[in-house]
C-alpha cells in the first residue's frame, strides 16, 4: 500500500481511493464487459482497511472468468424475467413490448442489461469473497439488476440491491 492512507496500490487490484462510505472505489476492466466501476468493502476497516486475501482472489476470478461469469448470471436471469415479466405489463405501458420482450434464451437478454459497478465484499466462503454485479437494464430505470456471487455460482438475482445491500446467508460467519 501507498504511503497516502486514501490511495490504494495492493496486487492484484488496480489502484483505487478510498470513500466517505468507508469503501476502496475505482474501475477494473472484464474481458466480457470492458471497464467498469469496482468497489472493494473491508470487513472492519477500524482494522485493517487493506483488502483481504479472499477479495484477492475474488477480484482475480472475476478478471480471469467474467465471460463464464455473465454467461451464469444470464442462465440465472432467464427465470427471473420471465417470472417478472406480467408484472410490468401495466407499469411499462405501451412501452412494454420494447423494453421488457418476450425472449426464448438467455442470451437474448444480454441486450437489455448494462454492467454498472462491481461489489468485492468482505463476506466469504472457501476462501473466495462473494461479489455483486450490479446492472442497469431496459425495463427498470429505478431499481436495475443485481446479482450476488460466489466464484461463477448466482447465489441470488433480484433487483440491484441484491449485487451490494446484505450478506448472503451461506457465507461464513466473520
Amino acid at each position: 500500500m501507498s504511503t497516502d492512507t486514501n490511495f490504494l496500490t495492493h496486487p492484484p487490484f488496480r489502484p483505487m481511493r478510498w470513500d466517505a462510505d468507508g469503501n476502496w472505489d475505482g474501475y477494473m476492466e472484464l474481458a466480457s464487459k470492458g471497464m467498469v466501476g469496482l468497489t472493494v468493502t473491508p470487513l472492519d476497516p477500524e482494522v485493517s482497511r487493506t483488502p483481504s486475501p479472499a477479495q484477492g482472489a475474488a477480484y482475480t476470478f472475476q478478471l480471469d472468468n467474467s465471460p463464464r461469469i455473465l454467461e451464469s448470471i444470464l442462465t440465472a436471469l432467464l427465470p427471473h424475467y420471465q417470472e417478472m415479466r406480467p408484472k410490468y405489463r401495466d407499469f411499462l405501458g405501451a412501452e412494454f413490448e420494447s423494453l421488457m420482450p418476450a425472449v426464448r434464451s438467455a442470451g437474448e437478454l444480454a441486450s437489455h442489461i448494462d454492467l454498472r459497478q462491481v461489489y468485492i465484499h468482505p463476506w466469504v466462503k472457501d476462501g473466495c469473497a462473494y461479489v455483486g454485479w450490479l446492472f442497469g437494464c431496459t425495463w427498470d430505470a429505478e431499481h436495475g439488476l443485481g446479482a450476488m456471487l460466489h466464484r461463477d455460482r448466482v447465489v441470488e438475482i433480484g433487483s440491484a440491491d441484491v449485487s451490494f445491500a446484505w450478506a448472503p446467508k451461506e457465507a461464513d460467519a466473520r
